[in-house]
């Protein structure tokens, strides 16, 4: 089975971190984003991966050759949405079922065979994979009928004549034969706000299939500092205040502070006095003395000077100086 695997996106949510690198190439837990993302789905029965690009596209590259991963690229001179992605990659994905997903989600503990056979005894031209809706979240619904019929999405369109028995989350997995591909205009276009709605005026065999299984959103900064902090106690097989993982060649102060879940990546430097918790630091990062640093992430190359304090903050390099935001 192929899947289209959509990394072409800003990140506009996680800047200045992802001005000059893509946020499917972050490392989660010591493991980039989108490699995660593609062991998941080969553990699901995908052998064969498209994936689209646009923003930052050589970072993408450079990410999967380092770990030898084989894919296809299709590449956006124009961002194109969701939908406009699948055009563009249309002559990737052949003449069979297959998946499209996004790239900058963490996946783990679907059995999609399930949804697969769902998918094919309904006809379905584009399935949705349906979650219930996390506790707290404030993402718009997806409505289902009784038969499991797409009811409407963020509330397109508004008037049907299915009734809803289910409000659900869509984590960011679809099931599509080719044919949907026909029903996508050309340019720019979103799948979820554009084509679907449409699809569901139209009376065509589009579902959604409910199931339950592990996801986090990295899109935005609060999302991936817990998601990684999440992994980063489970990979080390620890308690949660000691889960700190330091990448290789890098030197850490016997008179510096870590507490964890904390990822420091590989070829930094902590001096000592530092005091770190619940962050995520980069490659080439260097921490003079006395540096302070909570639920941050910290992008590549950047070198915080003596006695700084960051707390909730994203830095990165940019242009050749040190930006910093700070999140609530």
């Amino acid at each position: 089975m192929k899947a289209l695997i959509l990394t072409a996106g800003f990140g506009t949510r996680l800047l200045p971190l992802t001005a000059a690198k893509s946020k499917v190439t972050f490392s989660l837990a010591g493991i980039p984003v989108l490699v995660r993302v593609l062991k998941f789905l080969r553990e699901s029965g995908v052998d064969d991966f498209v994936v689209n690009l646009h923003h930052a596209p050589d970072s993408v590259r450079d990410c999967l050759t380092e770990v030898r991963e084989r894919v296809t690229y299709s590449f956006e001179q124009e961002i194109l949405g969701t939908a406009g992605a699948l055009l563009g990659a249309k002559r990737h994905l052949g003449d069979e079922t297959f998946l499209l997903v996004n790239g900058d989600c963490y996946y783990a503990d679907l059995d999609l065979s399930p949804a697969l056979d769902f998918h094919r005894k309904q006809g379905s031209v584009a399935t949705m994979i349906l979650i219930d809706q996390p506790s707290g979240s404030q993402y718009r619904a997806v409505e289902l009928s009784e038969e499991g019929r797409l009811v409407r999405i963020a509330g397109e369109p508004q008037s049907s004549t299915l009734q809803t028995v289910a409000s659900l989350h869509f984590p960011g997995i679809h099931i599509l034969e080719p044919e949907f591909l026909s029903r996508i205009e050309p340019g720019f276009s979103d799948i979820n706000s554009g084509v679907y709605p449409r699809l569901i005026v139209e009376g065509a065999p589009v579902y959604g299939y409910h199931t339950g299984f592990r996801w986090f959103d990295l899109g935005t900064p609060g999302g991936f500092l817990y998601a990684a902090c999440e992994l980063l106690s489970e990979a080390t097989e620890s308690e949660r205040e000691s889960a700190i993982l330091v990448g290789s060649q890098s030197s850490v102060s016997p008179e510096s502070t870590l507490e964890g879940p904390l990822e420091i990546g590989s070829d930094a430097e902590i001096a000592p006095g530092c005091s770190l918790r619940r962050s995520v630091l980069a490659d080439n990062v260097v921490l003079e003395p006395g540096v302070v640093v909570e639920d941050s992430l910290i992008g590549d190359n950047v070198r915080l000077k003596a006695g700084s304090v960051l707390k909730h903050c994203l830095v990165a390099k940019e242009g050749g100086v040190v930006r910093t935001v700070r999140w609530d």
